[in-house]
């Protein structure tokens, strides 16, 4: 036994001996050419091997390279596609004798990577993936063949690497299909020893730098990974990455962005888990820094191809000079599933918090891969001030009557839509003290066209608008001192809004004050598209009475097209009119029609071109600023020479009825049977009205019906019967009424001077000659001597003229 173990050991020392001195009777650098032709052989490429090799075999094999190099591709810029300054493999002898490989530190030193990509898409490893490609297919036809058992047994056991070194590595990637250029300078790796199924510290740092944006950024990676090969389950615990970034293209000046948390995946499970997941970013530009963290838990089955994102929350913060205070603050949180297999995405209580305004939704995406995606889900948008959060936007809000509106904003609504088009169904907005239901939808988003159908309980539209500012005196002369100068050009009307709209819908209003007008139960229907705008039909209750019709706009040319046919029935037109105007013209219940037309660039354009028809009816009013009662009177009063007296008679003619109907033709509004009835006048009239300088031109027929009973009818008793011209000039603002009522009453008089003098004179000079008498004051004569006759008028005319005229006068005088 001791001669066979003395044996043995001498046969060991010699092995051992022979190792060490292997490499003094073999010179490795002698097989340097050897070597390049395999591998020019092996991968088409030349290996240039510029420095000694170094070999070494007890207690380690050991192999040390010097410079060498990897010829590129053809038909690539760079010279080489890979350089190496050094590199150093070192594996234990002894372990092999037990089937099992301890490697040394692999040390590789000085590398430089080029790899391009061409303008066709071609790179310049191309053909080293190809020749794996071949070997992969070889190796699966020798695993198709049975395994030698003596191969099988001489299987390695174990394979431990101490760890990895590389130093000072460059890492070139040129696209010039995409115009991009990234490189990594500066690549330095360590790692702890690398044995199956225990943790192992890796550490790396990089330079980033890219052309396509232009930018450059300093990277560090630290971690424990640890890599079951046998089971298949990997881990990376304690990763801690950062990136510090700037450049000019890039959003902000510099960037600092770090991702830590645990990551672990069994591949036999088929699922993948990130644990403590906490993602960062900081960045400032000149004016702006924003500083977030994300959070939350990663779960994802493989297999399945679920993936659960839970308790999910961003935080943010955001300083920028044109924020309030200079600052904002945002705060989200959700919880997120994805099926990838159904491909669905589902965000559960979803809470998103900015500023002072809160949002709450569910949303589900479906066909999240394909170009048909759609979703839905629900959202709420809880209480907030709109106003408050303008002013906390730095968003000035335009100037309103009440400063106390926006106050008040709250939405809820089923949502559902796709990357064309938005859906909102069970739609509730509330404004304020106004409350807005209905369904609202927006398609095509490159064109938008809206389709809703909403009601709204009530709103006072006048809240919203600017106020109503007075203006000064001064202001008011000014006005006037540029009206009388030449006129100023009118501005064209704004087409291109009514071009842009693509609507569909209906709006119904409860309750409305706008202009200061009250209306109730409103309905109006749009259908408006490619510039042509059609409001019809439109109805409305107002002012104890109803409005309907339909309005049509035109804009599909270089001028508008306008198109009216509407209708109002027993309104109350005193108290619409002054809420409109502040001030009535005319009292009363009112029905009224018209269907007009006209086209033009501006306001004056289409007063000029209104054509059409129409009618009106009044009941129960009176005509305001004017009293047809009080002009005869002061016209009466004149004529006797007599002041009239003052009185509080209102500035207005009543009536019991006025009607009439109209057409319009180029902007002039032609009447021709105006009627107006009351218990003192009855009145006829006929004029036109021209809407394009506001002149008119009336002329009315005022009859005195003979009656104590209306506006002064006893003082005007004494014009009973007559017929009263009455001519209305001027302009609208400034109407000039005038009455002819002295040719009218003279005329009168005549009569009935000549009807009494004749009884007078026949009275006490018989009926000859108070018929001759007669004659002279333009009576017949009786004589039959018509030739006497003749010739004693024709001398005697200017004396009986002379006597009829001092006759008439007196007459009046006794008259009034």
């Amino acid at each position: 036994m001791r001669t066979f173990i003395k044996i043995a050991v001498i046969i060991i020392v010699l092995i051992v001996v022979g190792l060490i001195s292997l490499p003094f009777f073999i010179d490795p650098n002698d097989y340097k050419d050897e070597i390049s032709t395999q591998v020019e052989k092996a991968t088409g490429r030349n290996l240039t091997l510029q420095g000694d090799i170094k070999l070494s075999v007890f207690p380690w094999i050991a192999l040390e390279l010097g410079p060498l190099s990897l010829s590129n591709a053809e038909g690539f810029k760079a010279d080489s596609f890979a350089k190496v300054k050094a590199a150093e493999i070192r594996i234990k002898l002894i372990p092999l004798l037990k089937k099992q490989i301890e490697m040394d530190t692999v040390v590789l030193d000085g590398l430089v990577l080029n790899l391009e990509t061409d303008k066709k898409g071609k790179t310049n490893w191309d053909d080293l993936t190809q020749s794996d490609a071949v070997a992969g297919t070889t190796e699966e036809v020798n695993a198709s063949e049975p395994e030698d058992s003596t191969s099988s047994k001489s299987g390695i056991q174990a394979i431990t690497i101490a760890g990895v070194k590389l130093t000072d590595a460059n890492i070139l990637w040129s696209d010039l299909s995409k115009g991009e250029n990234f490189q990594l300078r500066n690549l330095n790796l360590n790692t702890d020893p690398l044995e199956p199924g225990e943790p192992t510290a890796v550490d790396m740092a990089f330079n980033l730098i890219s052309t396509k944006p232009e930018a450059k950024a300093h990277v560090t990676l630290s971690s424990n990974i640890t890599v079951d090969m046998e089971n298949k389950r990997y881990a990376i615990q304690g990763l801690n990455f950062s990136a510090i970034a700037e450049g000019r293209e890039l959003p902000f000046d510099e960037a600092d962005i770090s991702l830590t948390g645990d990551i672990n995946a069994d591949m036999v499970k088929q699922w993948v888990e990130i644990n403590d997941m906490v993602f960062s970013a900081k960045a400032n530009n000149d004016q702006q820094t924003i500083d977030a963290k994300l959070t939350g838990k990663l779960t994802s089955n493989l297999a399945t191809q679920l993936t659960n994102i839970d308790n999910l929350k961003l935080v943010a913060n955001l300083k920028d000079p044109n924020l309030p205070n200079s600052e904002a603050e945002i705060d989200m949180s959700a919880g997120i599933k994805a099926d990838m297999s159904k491909q669905t995405v589902t965000i559960s209580a979803l809470v998103l918090k900015l500023q002072d305004l809160l949002l709450e939704g569910d949303f589900k995406a479906n066909d999240i891969l394909k170009d048909k995606l759609s979703f839905n889900g629900s959202v709420h948008v809880q209480p907030f001030s709109l106003r408050k959060l303008a002013t906390d936007m730095n968003i000035e809000l335009p100037e309103m009557s009440d400063a106390d509106t926006l106050k008040q904003v709250e939405l809820k609504s089923e949502i559902s839509g796709s990357t064309t088009n938005v859906n909102l169904t069970n739609l509730a907005v509330t404004l304020d003290d106004s409350n807005l239901t209905g369904q609202f939808a927006v398609n095509n988003f490159s064109k938008p066209a809206l389709n809703f159908k909403l009601k709204l309980d009530q709103i006072d539209v006048d809240r919203y608008l600017p106020p109503v500012k007075e203006k000064s005196q001064d202001k008011v002369s000014e006005e006037k001192a540029n009206n009388s100068a030449e006129p100023v050009k009118e501005e064209k009307l704004p087409l291109e809004p009514l071009r842009q709209i693509n609507a569909k819908g209906t709006i119904d209003i409860g309750k409305m004050k706008a202009t200061d007008i009250t209306s109730e139960n409103i309905h109006i229907t749009i259908d408006a598209s490619n510039g042509l705008v059609k409001l019809t039909p439109m109805s409305a209750n107002l002012y104890q009475g109803q409005y309907k019709g339909n309005v049509i706009l035109d804009a599909r040319t270089d001028s508008l097209k306008l198109s009216l046919n509407e209708k109002i029935s027993n309104i109350r037109v005193e108290k619409l009119l002054e809420d409109m105007s502040g001030e009535a013209k005319i009292s009363g219940t009112a029905s009224a029609n018209a269907k007009l037309t006209g086209e033009g660039a501006t306001v004056s354009q289409i007063k000029q071109t209104l054509n059409g028809d129409g009618g009106f009816s009044f009941t129960d009013g009176a005509l305001k600023g004017i009293n047809i009662a009080e002009i005869i009177r002061k016209a009466k009063a004149a004529l006797k020479g007599e002041k009239l007296a003052s009185t509080d008679t209102p500035v207005q003619t009543d009536f019991s009825s006025l009607t009439g109907t109209f057409t319009a033709k180029n902007g002039v509004i032609n009447n021709q049977d105006l009627a107006m009835k009351s218990p003192l006048l009855r009145l006829d009239g006929a004029g036109t009205a021209n809407l394009s300088n506001e002149n008119i031109d009336y002329n009315l027929k005022v009859a005195i019906v003979g009656t104590s009973k209306g506006q002064g009818g006893k003082e005007l008793e004494e014009l009973k019967g007559l017929t009263i011209p009455v001519k209305i000039a001027g302009t609208f603002s400034n109407p000039k009424p005038t009455v002819d009522l002295e040719n009218l009453i003279k005329d009168k008089a005549k009569q009935e001077i000549k009807s009494k003098a004749e009884e007078k004179l026949k009275e006490k000079l018989g009926d000859d000659l108070g018929g001759l008498l007669g004659g002279a004051l333009g009576g017949s004569s009786k004589s039959t001597d018509g030739n006497a006759s003749s010739e004693s008028s024709t001398e005697d005319a200017p004396t009986e003229d002379k006597n009829v005229e001092d006759a008439l006068k007196d007459k009046l005088k006794k008259l009034f």
